[in-house]
């Protein structure tokens, strides 16, 4: 009888994805011809833009230069707050505990604590600033509190191989040896555990995609979404690197998608690329 239960739930979600592939045909094709069109000058030699998609519903995948390895820029933030909830799961640190920011933590770029004046926040409100606001300070003292050495190890714990974070700044660009790096499928593969709350309880899982709803950085794939759609999101910008990845909440259902880009000359076409790819998504997952 068990053995018979296993092989029809195995019936079932082959069955589901299957499905789903036909449901998706063509969008492979579609995808690529974004990320293999002829940008001209607009891009810089050895551009790439990579895309990960997953359905939520049966599991069904497609990427295109899915395992390529980008610099993360403030994507890295994620891997970042979802190591600092699963150690206050198992008990081993406290989002309430306060932490102290010096002048000297202070770091430019995005974020409001560098404007501020020195004081203390809750773990959990720095995660919270590090993903809603992007703060580069928030982040720093995030990753210094926990360590990037055991980040790395919860990276390759889950799964995560080509995930490595070297730069508590997220700052720091190519070609410097010391940056921050992850791909479209590691990012897309974490935002599937947050959303099932595989490893996170109930109460991490939404909180940690509240911040993302909250993030304001909303240019690239919830850009083209229609305004009843949720978007949990999360982007990263260096120079001549854009990236986001969100979680999208549909009345057909759930589904989440990464989408990297390096070598566009401006960050304006990096973002109508992005937008390409999730229009390309939505259509075919919400409206087919």
């Amino acid at each position: 009888m068990k053995k018979l239960f296993i092989v029809l739930i195995t019936i079932v979600y082959v069955s589901g994805v299957a499905s789903a592939g036909g449901r998706f045909a063509g969008l492979d094709k579609e995808l690529k011809a974004i990320a293999y069109k002829n940008y001209g000058r607009k891009v810089v030699r050895g551009y790439k833009i990579g895309i990960a998609f997953q359905d939520m519903r049966t599991g069904y995948r497609l990427s295109v230069n899915g395992n390529s390895v980008f610099p993360a820029a403030s994507i890295i933030k994620l891997p970042v707050m979802a190591f600092i909830y699963s150690l206050a799961d198992n008990g081993k640190i406290s989002l309430n505990q306060k932490i102290r920011f010096k002048d000297r933590d202070k770091l430019p770029g995005a974020g409001v604590l560098q404007w501020l004046r020195p004081t203390s926040y809750k773990l959990w409100n720095l995660c919270g600033m590090m993903i809603s606001l992007s703060d580069n300070t928030a982040t720093r003292l995030c990753v210094m509190r926990v360590g990037k050495t055991n980040i790395n190890k919860y990276c390759k714990r889950i799964g995560l191989y080509r995930t490595r974070i070297l730069d508590e700044t997220a700052l720091a660009e190519a070609p410097k040896v010391r940056i921050n790096t992850t791909t479209p499928l590691d990012i897309l593969m974490l935002l599937a555990r947050i959303e099932k709350g595989s490893g996170f309880s109930s109460l991490s899982k939404q909180q940690m995609l509240s911040f993302m709803f909250d993030q304001k950085y909303r240019f690239g794939i919830p850009r083209v979404l229609p305004s009843n759609v949720r978007c949990a999101n999360k982007t990263g910008n260096l120079k001549r690197v854009l990236h986001d990845a969100a979680v999208v909440y549909t009345p057909r259902g759930t589904y989440v998608l990464c989408v990297f880009t390096k070598g566009f000359v401006r960050d304006r076409q990096a973002k109508l690329a992005i937008n390409d790819v999730s229009a390309a998504v939505y259509r075919y997952y919400a409206l087919k």
